[in-house]
């Protein structure tokens, strides 16, 4: 596989592609567009579990959930799974396509909005953040995550992977390799790997001086 961090690099605002007060209404008109379709591979869900500790019985928060592909996946394994997301027309989506006794979808804008209860410090085993991290304030999203994580928990991000001039399309914004490798600041582990040509996984745990936002 390619090594998708070894492109030109330029540096770009840290909060670039950060969404508007209205995330959720845009996401909507996204999602009724059919512009957003991110179904799962089995080489994908492989590559998961081979870099992750997800086991029956632990808790997970899909960030961003979207129609749901990961957070019903997740569930199947006898994980307790808190998905969420921005767009009722995604979570809409995700419902029909089911849920369960162990997976329960709410609507929440993690820029914009409060941290409501459910999202509680060390709650969580694994947090799932899939393509959602370019429209989010990075900075907060990492050190609200290292809250909800529990002590031996995992942030595991997935992140398309862009070129500093290439052309913008608003529902598939990327990070650069350099503003890939500047994540994970303060946290004890890391590990990256390739998901395919265009995005990277990266694999966070614990946190030797969780800072302050």
């Amino acid at each position: 596989m390619p090594d998708l961090l070894t492109t030109p690099t330029a540096t770009l605002s840290p909060t670039a592609g950060a969404l508007p007060q209205s995330a959720g209404a845009q996401w909507d008109a996204w999602y009724r567009d059919a512009r957003i379709n991110l179904p799962l591979t089995n080489t994908k869900i492989d590559l998961f579990h081979q870099h992750v500790d997800a086991a029956p019985g632990m808790m997970a928060l899909d960030a961003g959930c979207g129609p749901g592909h990961w957070s019903r996946r997740l569930a199947t394994t006898g994980l307790g799974v808190l998905a969420m997301d921005a767009s009722p027309t995604a979570l809409a989506l995700a419902r029909r396509q089911g849920t369960g006794s162990n997976l329960h979808y709410a609507q929440h804008d993690f820029d914009t909005k409060a941290i409501p209860p459910s999202l509680r410090p060390g709650t969580f085993d694994v947090i799932m953040c899939r393509n959602t991290l370019p429209y989010l304030n990075r900075e907060r999203f990492l050190v609200d995550a290292a809250r909800w994580l529990s002590p031996k928990g995992q942030l595991h991000l997935t992140i398309p992977v862009t070129s500093p001039d290439a052309p913008r399309s608003p529902w598939t914004r990327g990070l650069t390799p350099e503003q890939i490798r500047s994540l994970g600041a303060g946290w004890v582990q890391r590990t990256d790997y390739v998901l395919d040509s265009g995005h990277v996984c990266i694999v966070l745990s614990g946190q030797a001086d969780p800072p302050t936002f």
